[in-house]
């Protein structure tokens, strides 16, 4: 991974950092109500959020054209296939589907977080990514226990169910920042990681912390997923199009902007329909979790093909 690439990252940690200040302030001067702060994560989702995942239609050419003849009408028939089996999935059975999807999900967030950063293939590294990962999911459990677990119970159709308790909680969070801390600190003093690196990967996890602190469950993934998540890989997607960074994210935005539209559109009709039975907030908890559950499938999979062929 080039140097000018870690430098961009780190840039957008100190963003990060920014935003969440000016956001911290304007949430003290302002009450907004929760219907507007919902509509507001929903748009950035629904927008920034997709835009990488997005790209996958440009990856499906680079990775199949050559290889298949009808590739457009296989490779998207089968992202839209697995994309409709999740969705069928969730409705038949919610709680097998939401522990898929958070150990999935901490996953795919922790190695695209860590990978630059940890160049070589450790013996732990899967359980390292996941462990960085599954703070996502752990650190609003232990700021906003009963919030989150009322977001839980939206997205499982249910009413009382307690995927994890306060008490386990807040020791499995506390063992996952020991042991990651400490992981860190080792590969650093066995010269495996340079000293900017260590700094920026705890720098990093600090952000993340403060961000769920600061902000309720739903606001804290939005920004933490638009602004960090998905803003990293629309950066390495940019420079792997054209070093030139500008030049890189214009081919980038010309290529993932016809697909973004359609799944935005898509997520806003969903949005109207949803709306119709449930709270807007509800609908919108919805379309965001199980929404992104249904996309995260078939671009795992294709991230995976794409990084091995």
């Amino acid at each position: 991974m080039n140097y000018n690439l870690k430098k961009y990252f780190n840039a957008i940690n100190v963003f990060f950092l920014l935003l969440i200040s000016i956001l911290t302030a304007i949430n003290f001067f302002l009450d907004l109500s929760s219907a507007y702060i919902y509509f507001f994560c929903f748009l950035l989702i629904a927008t920034i959020g997709v835009s990488h995942g997005a790209y996958d239609g440009k990856k499906g050419e680079i990775l199949f054209n050559n290889k298949l003849k009808n590739w457009k009408f296989i490779f998207y028939f089968t992202y839209i296939a697995l994309v409709i089996l999740v969705f069928v999935f969730w409705y038949l059975n919610p709680l097998i589907s939401l522990i898929i999807f958070l150990f999935v999900s901490s996953l795919h967030f922790g190695k695209e977080d860590l990978e630059i950063y940890l160049d070589k293939k450790y013996k732990y590294h899967l359980f390292i990514f996941f462990l960085k990962g599954s703070l996502i999911i752990l650190l609003p459990l232990f700021f906003n226990f009963e919030q989150t677990n009322i977001i839980f119970n939206t997205i499982l159709f249910s009413k009382d169910y307690v995927l994890l308790s306060n008490n386990y909680t807040k020791f499995i969070l506390i063992l996952n920042l020991l042991i990651q801390v400490l992981f860190y600190l080792y590969i650093y003093l066995k010269k495996k990681l340079t000293r900017d690196d260590f700094i920026a990967i705890i720098f990093e996890i600090f952000l993340i912390i403060m961000v769920f602190y600061l902000f309720a469950p739903i606001v804290a993934f939005t920004l933490y997923f638009c602004f960090m998540h998905s803003l990293k890989n629309i950066l390495l997607i940019s420079n792997e199009l054209n070093p030139i960074l500008f030049k890189g994210f214009q081919i980038f935005v010309k290529q993932s902007l016809f697909l973004t539209l359609i799944t935005f559109f898509i997520l806003f009709i969903c949005l109207i329909f949803l709306t119709k039975l449930n709270l807007l907030e509800n609908s919108i908890e919805k379309i965001i979790f199980i929404g992104l559950a249904s996309l995260t499938l078939p671009h795992i999979i294709l991230h995976y093909f794409s990084e091995k062929y």
